[in-house]
């Protein structure tokens, strides 16, 4: 709990940033909303899309115990050049030849998206506030995400800093907000 107001960037316009097929997007809303797609190739994963409006007890519940994923055919290649260090079944769900190689399966029939949307929360907390507004992201990723909010802050039109009642929680960049009556 926090004793005082809490600053937000609150996103006034579209912005849009893409490669190829893929993009992401912030546009106005009041209060957090997000929505990610993804398209693999491999049927274990295929196309996914989940979208919510944020709380604190959502990203508890329903984003964070969403694990990383890889192939595993990717393994050796990415343990060759010092990642995926600590990487294991218990950890990460692996796929190899459309199967999912973890014991226990999947923790969410779309933990994929989910664990995308969790690297999206990560990537727009660099901007160093919470964000008002709403995020859409196509088969985006870390680069695409970061060039988002560049594009955000290059047009001092599209956000701007407001302050908000105290805060309930300080969780991630999503937070319920009430009135202290």
């Amino acid at each position: 709990t926090l004793g005082a107001p809490k600053k937000y960037i609150k996103v006034n316009k579209k912005i849009t940033v893409s490669e190829g097929d893929k993009f992401a997007t912030l546009s106005p809303f009041n209060g957090f909303r997000m929505k990610f797609e993804i398209q693999f190739d491999s049927q274990a994963i295929g196309y996914q899309s989940y979208e919510a409006d944020f709380s604190a007890s959502l990203f508890q519940s329903e984003i964070s115990p969403a694990r990383t994923f890889g192939f595993a055919e990717e393994v050796e290649a990415l343990k060759k050049v010092g990642l995926a260090r600590g990487g294991s079944l218990d950890n990460a769900v692996v796929i190899k030849d459309d199967i999912i190689l973890n014991e226990g399966g999947l923790r969410f029939k779309d933990e994929f998206v989910r664990h995308k949307m969790l690297d999206a929360v990560g990537d727009l907390a660099l901007a160093n506030a919470p964000i008002l507004g709403a995020y859409h992201g196509y088969k985006s990723g870390h680069g695409l995400n970061n060039q988002l909010l560049r594009a955000l802050f290059s047009d001092d039109s599209a956000y701007s800093l407001v302050t908000a009642p105290i805060i309930i929680r300080t969780t991630p960049s999503f937070y319920r907000q009430k009135a202290i009556a």
